[in-house]
Formats: structure tokens, sequence, C-alpha cells
């Protein structure tokens, strides 16, 4: 019996079946294909793995895998984050140049608080019976006195040293004349002022990029240089500007024609200033006029 019921179904898959496509109104057979259930599982599973294989290749060779939800999470957050490190990095890098721009154009309004506090008035007061310091105050008194010392010769030193290794450049006269108002601190005059002939070259005094080119009421027409190790020249009261902001000029190339423009003026001459680390410096102590 179980015999007779293995043998049904083998000749069950085997048998023959014909797949037919006739014409609806001639009946003319226009395609045939015989099959057995063999056969059609075969055929089936064929499609099927074609198909697996088909979509397979496409998910991982082709954007497609993208839309895939969870798809490339881990790599995508890696690069947000990395982006956004370096966002936040130029942010921080372009907050740093605007604030220094600010103070070049500070610089070359001459809004820069550079004066000196006067020391207060000497005032008589009548004390009586005061008690002299103790000695921790004398002591406390002394160190803080060393400290002072120690802090304005550091300071002292480090202005001359820094003179000393600019002495060691050699730096290009910006124009040919000579010199009527000199720098001096006291009067806030941070420049020199040197009268040429007319429309004198106005030349760099050292390899730099050009900062700032343009028209300030005081100054004129007004150009800065940013040369290396944090030193900035500045070209004041141009009748003409030959140079263009992020421009890089040589040492001695010819960057304006001095010039008498701007309020702060009475005649044709250059203005020159040199500052360095911020702090302004007499350009007769490193160039010869």
């Amino acid at each position: 019996m179980a015999k007779k019921r293995i043998n049904k179904n083998s000749n069950t898959l085997k048998n023959r079946y014909r797949f037919v496509v006739l014409n609806d109104e001639t009946f003319e057979e226009k395609f045939a294909l015989t099959l057995t259930r063999n056969n059609a599982f075969v055929f089936i599973s064929t499609i099927v793995v074609v198909l697996i294989a088909l979509t397979s290749a496409a998910i991982i060779y082709t954007p497609l895998k993208y839309f895939i939800p969870g798809f490339g999470d881990y790599n995508y957050r890696s690069q947000i984050l990395q982006l956004q490190f370096k966002a936040d990095s130029i942010e921080n890098r372009i907050q740093a140049r605007e604030e220094w721009l600010a103070n070049v154009n500070k610089v070359m309004r001459g809004e820069i608080d550079t004066t000196i506090p006067k020391a207060p008035q000497k005032t008589e007061a009548k004390v009586e019976k005061v008690k002299g310091p103790s000695k921790a105050e004398e002591e406390l008194r002394k160190i803080v006195e060393e400290e002072e010392t120690f802090s304005l010769s550091y300071n002292a030193a480090s202005i001359n040293e820094e003179l000393e290794e600019l002495k060691q450049i050699h730096f290009i006269a910006p124009v040919n004349g000579f010199v009527t108002d000199d720098f001096n601190s006291a009067n806030a005059h941070f420049a020199l002022d040197i009268a040429t002939n007319k429309d004198e070259p106005v030349k760099a005094i050292l390899d730099g990029t050009i900062v700032s080119a343009n028209f300030t009421l005081d100054g004129g027409y007004t150009i800065a240089v940013q040369h290396k190790d944090n030193l900035i020249s500045f070209y004041k009261h141009l009748g003409t500007i030959l140079k263009k902001t992020g421009t890089f000029v040589r040492a001695g190339e010819v960057i304006g024609i001095v010039g008498n423009t701007g309020e702060l003026t009475n005649g044709t001459h250059l203005h020159f200033e040199i500052w360095k680390n911020g702090k302004p410096i007499n350009p007769r102590t490193i160039i010869p006029f």
C-alpha cells in the first residue's frame, strides 16, 4: 500500500503538462511550453534565485542601499561629527580674524587707548598715633616689591629683545624724504610724518599681505600690510592706492603714491606706523631715515 502511494506521487511529479498561448479569435497557437512539476519547480526556483542575486547586487553596488533604514547610520554619524568639528574650528578662526581686523581698524582710526594714567596727587592728611606696619606686613610688602621689580625688568628685557631681533632684519624705507614730526608716545603720536616730493612712490618695508586698503576720514587713503611675526605697517594720507586687499607684496614693491588726503594732514607727506604684537614701535629704531 505504501509502495503504491510512493509510486503514485512519483508519477504525479513526472506528469507532463502543456502550457499553451492561443489567439482568442482564431485559436492559433502562439506559444507552447511542456512542463512537469519537477521542471516547474526548478524553473521557478531559478527565477527566484536570479531575482535575489540581482536585488542583492543592486543593493550592494548602487546607492539603493542608502534607502534601507539603519544602513550607514554609524558612518554618517562619524562624518557629521567631523564636519561639526571643522565648522566649529572655522567659526573660531573667523571670529579671531574679525577681532583682529577690528583692532587693525581701531589702529587705523587712532582709537587705541595708549594714554598713561597720571599718578594721583599727594594729599596731606593729619594722622595721629598711627602704628607702624607689623613684621608680617613688612615681609609681604618686600615680596610684592620684588615681584613688581622683576615684572618690570622682564617686560623691559622682552621689549629690548624684540627690538634687537627687528634690528637684524633688513627693512626698506617706505619713502625718500625727511622727518617732520617724530615718534612721541607721550603725545600719542605713534608714527613718523615724512615730507616728500609730490607723487613720491610708497614702498612696502617687508614682504607681506595687504590686509586693508581703504579710505578713512582722519587718515585718508590708508594701506595696512601684515608681515610675519605679528608685525604690521601702516601708510596713511596716500594720494593713490595701487594694491588691493589680499595682495601679497614684496619688500620694496610700490603700493601707493604719497598724497594729502584725510582731515589730519596739513601738506603732502606720509604718516608711517609700525606695530608689533599690538604695541607701537618707533620706526627710527629699526629703519634709517
